[in-house]
């Protein structure tokens, strides 16, 4: 389905369009592409919305490239940093990149677990219990034991913490921040895993950045597997 000349693509068009370059991406290159993607298709949003103010100006063409060029500039109001002008006063389309990068996050999870083999509203389902996934064991009709995995992007912050204990029992992250996993971060996350009989999924360059790291702490591009066991078990391996 084609898109509107303003409109911003949703999430499983992006997903389709990474993967059409690359069907083989692993979780973690395929993510890096949609949000790549995603970074791309607001500049081009900008850059419409920037073109179609200044036409109506009718100002004349260098005058215009030089309003157009201030207007698409990196700017700082307070202590926000914002990708242009035209994103601080868009704040309705500004809003709307954050709830598609999460978005895009979870698409990328859901394809690992497909990729595993499991199916959607069978053996997993989505935004549920106030959890991003829920796994079970065997499937949701003869449920005899459940995974609830909280997903997060690229930033842990308190939140991830705070989600794991109260919504989660294992978190996928694509986290890129090692500096977050701090001696007490990790004690968090680990004495709340072994609680759940959960572990913490991050990407594998992150792993080996990671000084205080325990035995529930894994590489993502494991979980399509662990979950499938999970699914055939009731454990993870």
């Amino acid at each position: 389905m084609g898109r509107t000349r303003s409109s911003i693509p949703s999430g499983q068009q992006i997903l389709r369009e990474a993967l059409s370059a690359d069907p083989n991406l692993d979780v973690n290159a395929l993510h890096a592409k949609t949000f790549e993607l995603m970074l791309r298709y607001r500049s081009e949003y900008y850059e419409r919305r920037v073109d179609e103010i200044l036409l109506e100006l009718k100002l004349p063409k260098d005058i215009r490239l030089n309003v157009k060029k201030k207007l698409l500039e990196p700017i700082v109001v307070g202590d926000k940093e914002y990708s242009n002008f035209m994103e601080e006063v868009s704040r309705r389309v500004s809003q709307a990149f954050q709830p598609l990068s999460g978005n895009l996050a979870e698409l990328c999870v859901q394809r690992e677990l497909e990729k595993s083999g499991l199916e959607k509203d069978h053996h997993f389902v989505k935004r549920k219990e106030r959890t991003d996934f829920i796994i079970f064991h065997s499937d949701i009709q003869s449920c005899i034991s459940k995974h609830r995995v909280e997903v997060k992007n690229v930033s842990l912050r308190e939140r991830g913490t705070r989600g794991l204990a109260f919504d989660g029992d294992s978190l996928f992250g694509f986290f890129n921040q090692a500096s977050e996993f701090t001696e007490s971060n990790i004690q968090v996350l680990e004495n709340l895993c072994v609680k759940t009989s959960g572990y913490c999924y991050v990407p594998p360059d992150l792993l080996t950045q990671i000084r205080y790291k325990t035995k529930r702490f894994k590489l993502n591009t494991l979980f399509g597997r662990d979950m499938a066991q999970f699914v055939k078990t009731g454990k993870i391996p």
